[in-house]
């Protein structure tokens, strides 16, 4: 007599608000340190601002004719407006599809303002990029701090794996959330700094920036679950 297996599928369980909580207070405690050190570092160029011009000349001086030409497609991928823009219009069809609006409200609404900051902040403390001999074309004029593309694809991939693994969390799905984060965050920020438009300041400062406005994203977005629930 043959026996049949039946495969019990792997159960997926939505974070409880405390888990989220959690979640949010941890990357507004180090999303705020590392956008402090970062300031600081830039401001008085030491800590981290001390490592700006050894970093720069050591890429100056190892750059590559193809590795240069990639890491120019991933700064024209990742502009920060127009990437916002995709987004957006990611969210639409997130929208129409799956018939939900609040989780595509959260990911357009956390890049509408990653805008916003890194416009205000770049007019506010208007701290000079490297000069131009240092970069390739073509360049940037505006100011440095904090860098747009890493903003950018931080809260992407933040926000958007927060409302992906909080509704349906596994392990797996949580690891690859963060391995991708990393890898994706690493990229934009690393070809940033290899075309010689920011230092390294500028990056750990969106870096900071983005986790900070996960912090916020997941604390308004337990507000309105909660008083849906309510």
């Amino acid at each position: 007599m043959a026996l049949k297996i039946i495969e019990t599928p792997k159960k997926t369980t939505a974070w409880s608000t405390k888990q989220c909580i959690i979640v949010a207070i941890i990357s507004l405690v180090l999303g705020t340190a590392i956008f402090i050190l970062a300031y600081v570092g830039m401001y008085q160029n030491s800590g981290i601002g001390g490592f700006n011009q050894p970093i720069l000349s050591f890429i100056i001086e190892n750059r590559d004719f193809n590795i240069t030409n990639v890491m120019k497609i991933i700064t024209v991928i990742t502009n920060p407006l127009s990437f916002a823009a995709v987004i957006f219009v990611i969210a639409f069809i997130w929208a129409v599809c799956k018939r939900e609006i609040w989780r595509p409200i959260l990911l357009a609404g956390a890049m509408g303002i990653a805008t916003v900051i890194f416009t205000l902040l770049k007019a506010f403390i208007m701290n000079a990029r490297p000069a131009q001999t240092n970069m390739i074309l073509p360049f940037e004029l505006d100011y440095s701090f904090p860098s747009g593309h890493t903003i950018g694809i931080t809260v992407f991939l933040l926000v958007l794996g927060y409302l992906m693994c909080s509704r349906h969390s596994s392990g797996i799905r949580s690891f690859g959330w963060i391995t991708i984060t990393i890898i994706g965050v690493s990229i934009v920020a690393t070809s940033r700094l290899y075309l010689g438009y920011h230092w390294l300041t500028d990056v750990f400062a969106s870096i900071g920036l983005g986790l900070i406005i996960l912090a916020f994203t997941i604390f308004i977005d337990r507000l309105v679950v909660r008083r849906f629930k309510n």
